[in-house]
């Protein structure tokens, strides 16, 4: 039996004064992910049109928890070699962040 594939959704907003900065580092983070296997599904997108809380929401699909969770050491691994503070990171930018895994 195969495991399921699973979503990470991350749901961003991002005042239009951070964008550029913000996404550069959201590229950086999915540059990295791009590069794992089991990666089945890697996008960033942003609101054109519509209302909504959100203007930025990334998507990676995974063919398993444990590529997911491999992804997620790589991540680890970049951001504990560059000193990166997720927290300090978003809050100096004034971004509200929702973040799931889904089925």
């Amino acid at each position: 039996m195969t495991s399921p594939q699973l979503h990470r959704i991350d749901k961003f907003s991002v005042p239009a004064e951070a964008m550029t900065e913000f996404l550069a580092r959201v590229r950086h983070t999915h540059q990295i992910l791009g590069d794992q296997p089991g990666i089945v599904r890697n996008d960033v997108v942003t609101l054109v049109d519509g209302e909504s809380d959100y203007n930025v929401v990334t998507a990676v699909t995974w063919e398993s928890r444990a590529a997911l969770q491999n992804a997620g050491r790589a991540v680890a691994a970049d951001v504990a070699a560059s000193g990166f503070d997720r927290a300090a990171f978003l809050g100096r930018l004034g971004v509200t962040a929702d973040f799931g895994t889904y089925s």
